[in-house]
């Protein structure tokens, strides 16, 4: 595939007429399909150390098995556990040298930025470094956007969840139905095609509201009809450690953040958040960590599939 083809493909659709079920059709002409993009996948990644080795060994399975993948951009952001260390040492052995690391300022949602800023991919994946999704279901997510011409997929979370988390998270669903008009927001699983990525995921967003304000932009842009949200994907319990945010607090400043953005919509200005208040909801957890320098790669579980060169 010639580069620039796919996002070519993507534009020309703008004014061709919606498939039945109301799906864009995807072709470059009027006969032929389109063929598969490169894959990109993004992951921001903060204090992971214990759980990379695993999601490594997971994208190396997935890299000899699928062709389209090309690279995983693993953007470290307010690490402190020598996560950044044990990465690269894995993206030195045989077969892992699609792996790359990067570095952002502010959390989440500047890495998540600067991770689909620097892919090559003509698609991105943008899913959470904590093992808690398996990169197998990569390809499930890509199928919509080169099969059923959707421009963003936003994986719909199935499996564990805590009964708080549960609640929390099906509450939020409906507020944001009803609000922004989107459902399936706050998932850490999604892909999409890269041009479009870089027009709606925000540039001025650090925090935990990145993927309302994504998804907000996605309806806002025009993207809505082409956004899909009915691939199920299975919810894990995180490999090793523990969260780096309180699913209260979070939920309380995603709340003022669906209702600001709301408000916005119906008069051009959003509410004023309060610093202070932003800081305890939107961003991670101060966690202390050991010093462990020199030692952090050794102590850290690396599968002997990966260790062994």
């Amino acid at each position: 595939m010639e580069p620039g083809a796919f996002d070519a493909a993507i534009r020309r659709t703008k004014s061709e007429p919606l498939a039945c079920g109301g799906k864009p059709h995807i072709t470059q002409d009027a006969t032929q399909p389109i063929s598969s993009p490169t894959v990109s996948v993004v992951l921001p990644t903060m204090n992971e150390a214990e759980n990379v080795g695993e999601l490594c060994q997971k994208l190396r399975t997935l890299k000899q098995n699928y062709e389209m993948l090309t690279e995983a951009i693993f953007v470290i952001n307010n690490t402190t556990d020598g996560t950044d260390r044990v990465l690269d040492d894995i993206s030195k052995r045989p077969g892992c040298e699609f792996l790359r690391v990067a570095y952002s300022e502010g959390a989440r949602g500047t890495a998540i930025r600067r991770g689909v800023e620097m892919s090559r991919g003509e698609v991105v994946v943008v899913m959470d470094s904590d093992g808690q999704y398996d990169p197998e279901e990569i390809p499930r997510l890509v199928k919509p956007i080169v099969n059923e011409g959707y421009c963003i997929v936003v994986g719909r979370n199935h499996g564990w969840a805590g009964l708080r988390r549960r609640i929390i998270s099906e509450t939020f669903k409906k507020l944001t139905k009803l609000l922004l008009g989107v459902e399936y927001v706050q998932t850490g699983f999604k892909a999409g095609i890269r041009n479009v990525l870089l027009r709606t995921i925000p540039e001025d967003v650090s925090g935990l509201d990145i993927d309302v304000r994504w998804m907000d932009n996605v309806i806002r842009k025009g993207y809505g009809r082409r956004l899909c949200d009915h691939v199920e994907v299975r919810l894990h319990r995180r490999l090793h450690g523990r969260t780096t945010f309180s699913p209260l607090k979070l939920s309380l400043g995603l709340l003022y953040t669906t209702i600001s953005l709301a408000i916005q919509r119906r008069t051009g200005r959003e509410l004023p958040f309060p610093k202070a208040l932003k800081e305890i909801t939107l961003q991670p957890e101060k966690q202390i960590h050991v010093k462990r320098n020199r030692s952090v790669a050794r102590e850290t579980r690396i599968p002997p599939s990966i260790s062994s060169p």
